[in-house]
């Protein structure tokens, strides 16, 4: 049978006292632990300094090194010590501080975030605590844009969208004879005045407007859609081949931006409420900046990650160099977010997948929050618990996403919001 005791247990917790009463810091707890070892058959007693959730630790223990020459070690270590052999005090060898910092990443065994041996106490109290205060040295002021700018930028695109609209300049361009119907259904003024808009006002030309697909369309397979596209002054009608998933301006479930047919769409349908003044509340809240009092005002739950970085603060210390960049983007990619309409926009989503036969498993992204070149990369979801949405931070490979015009302040909607009569009255 293995020893439950570390043989050199007293020893270690004589060296590591100091380092532990070094380590004493406002939110930062210390205690001593005998932890296994995969290397022995007895445990080696330990240091561990970790915060009030226990999320991460950084664990220090005393073995046996070897000073390293330079350029030896790739992880920058000035000692290196022999796996085996090091646990056992008794060993050649200086005596070193083994620290490991790990944490909590949902899976069994917890990740390790870094390794080292150093030699001396004074330094194994730094390393602890920069590690400790790592998440407030990344923390940020969630970035809120002026309520004075906003409004000029959005009057920009406003007096754009009315201008568009009085002198609707629409081309047709190639289009396939299966287009005939939508093509003659097309309401210009209404295509012209909803047309994504830049910060300027003027058309965003990388937008890609799907209107209507054809033949048998699968959310993940090329197929022909009806497209519009800016160039200059003029929207451009044609048809081409399109992935509809990926596709962020995607109309052919909001027809009524576009199509004459759909001009008596309910109000319910396409903003989710009856009367603006319903939305005022969230909006307002959107516009200022208070994206938690807007998304609990409305019944929409958040994972803990996505709480984190709501405040600025980085809910990983393997991502907290990345929480500047990260919660820019949050907060620019949620600036038109509206709350309420998450719901139908989810089920929606869901509905038509199922209606294909397709599997509603993972979330669907909103967008992508960037700082990361890997294949998966960090993006916001939305998802559902059965009661309420749930939006979440998420990592994934594909470039699907929910169409803007599902999840955000319909342009119409928000221009009433501001006193102003969208054009045609």
């Amino acid at each position: 049978m293995p020893s439950v005791k570390d043989r050199h247990e007293t020893w270690r917790t004589e060296l590591l006292t100091p380092v532990a009463r070094q380590c004493a810091h406002p939110g930062l707890t210390t205690s001593f632990e005998d932890l296994p070892s995969r290397w022995r058959d007895t445990p080696v007693r330990t240091l561990r300094c970790t915060d009030a959730d226990n999320s991460w630790a950084v664990l220090v223990t005393v073995v046996r090194g070897y000073r390293q020459q330079p350029g030896d070690s790739l992880g920058g270590n000035e000692f290196g010590r022999d796996p085996h052999t090091a646990y056992d005090l008794d060993s050649p060898g200086d005596l070193v501080y083994e620290l490991q910092v790990t944490e909590d990443d949902g899976f069994d065994e917890h990740e390790l975030l870094a390794f080292r041996l150093l030699g001396d106490p004074d330094e194994v109290r730094a390393e602890v605590l920069r590690w400790a205060g790592k998440k407030a040295a990344h923390s940020v002021s969630p970035p809120v844009e002026r309520a004075e700018a906003r409004q000029r930028r959005e009057r920009r695109q406003f007096d754009h969208r009315q201008a568009a609209a009085a002198s609707p300049r629409v081309r047709i361009g190639l289009v396939s004879d299966e287009a005939a119907a939508d093509l003659d259904a097309i309401d210009r003024t209404a295509l012209c005045w909803h047309f994504p808009r830049g910060n300027t006002g003027a058309y965003q030309r990388s937008a890609v407007v799907a209107l209507a697909g054809y033949s048998e369309q699968r959310p993940h397979l090329r197929g022909r859609w009806l497209t519009a596209r800016a160039e200059g002054d003029e929207v451009v009608i044609g048809t081409e081949e399109l992935i509809p998933a990926n596709q962020r301006h995607r109309w052919d479930t909001a027809r009524w931006l576009w199509d004459r047919r759909q001009t008596d769409t309910p109000a319910m349908l396409r903003w989710q409420v009856d009367q603006p003044e319903q939305a005022a509340t969230a909006v307002a809240a959107v516009r200022r900046g208070a994206l938690p009092e807007a998304l609990t005002g409305a019944g929409v739950q958040t994972d803990p990650e996505l709480d984190a970085l709501l405040t600025g603060v980085p809910y990983r210390l393997s991502d907290a160099e990345l929480t500047p960049t990260w919660v820019a983007n949050l907060y620019r990619g949620l600036a038109d977010l509206a709350p309420w309409r998450l719901d139908a926009a989810y089920r929606g989503w869901r509905d038509n997948r199922q209606a294909q036969g397709l599997p509603v498993r993972d979330p669907v992204v909103l967008f992508g929050l960037g700082g990361v070149g890997a294949a998966r990369k960090p993006k916001l979801a939305l998802d559902h618990t059965g009661d309420a949405p749930l939006l979440c931070l998420i990592h994934t490979g594909s470039s699907a996403v929910l169409p803007y015009a599902h999840w955000t302040v319909p342009a119409d909607l928000g221009a009433r919001l501001y006193g102003w009569q969208p054009y045609p009255h």
